[in-house]
């Protein structure tokens, strides 16, 4: 399907798929992520792509971007999740609060998503931009 036949949005309300860029990423294609990034979402805002993307992203270990779009689902003006998106959005993010990453950035996300689900955005927000690095340094 091309983007303009997309029954999504990107983050900037224009027509997206975000499915062949999710098979890239799955492929190992290193610029697929920023990609992703650059139409999911976007100074905050997300479309519903970002929610038809979340189940791939989990799949893929992606919670920080997860987290993101959790936290632009919030936002004042963020399209409603459409209601065939409903369940496997909402299954795929509890899905992912259920299993705890190992490494310190996907830690990081987590808390930032498990923060963005039970309504603690300021939370979230502030550990999606904390440099996990200088704090493991000062106290790691």
């Amino acid at each position: 399907m091309s983007d303009e036949q997309s029954p999504w949005r990107c983050a900037r309300g224009r027509p997206y798929d975000p499915f062949p860029v999710l098979d890239a990423l799955a492929a190992g294609d290193a610029g697929a992520l920023e990609r992703l990034r650059d139409h999911l979402v976007h100074d905050g805002a997300v479309g519903t792509a970002s929610y038809a993307a979340v189940p791939r992203l989990v799949d893929a270990g992606q919670l920080a971007l997860v987290a993101a779009i959790e936290l632009g689902r919030e936002e004042e003006g963020a399209p409603s999740l459409p209601t065939a998106l409903r369940t496997p959005y909402l299954r795929a993010v509890e899905h992912a609060l259920e299993r705890v990453p190992g490494d310190s950035e996907g830690l990081q996300a987590w808390y930032s998503l498990h923060a963005a689900r039970r309504g603690h955005r300021e939370l979230a927000r502030a550990l999606q931009f904390m440099d996990r690095r200088e704090i493991l340094a000062r106290h790691g």
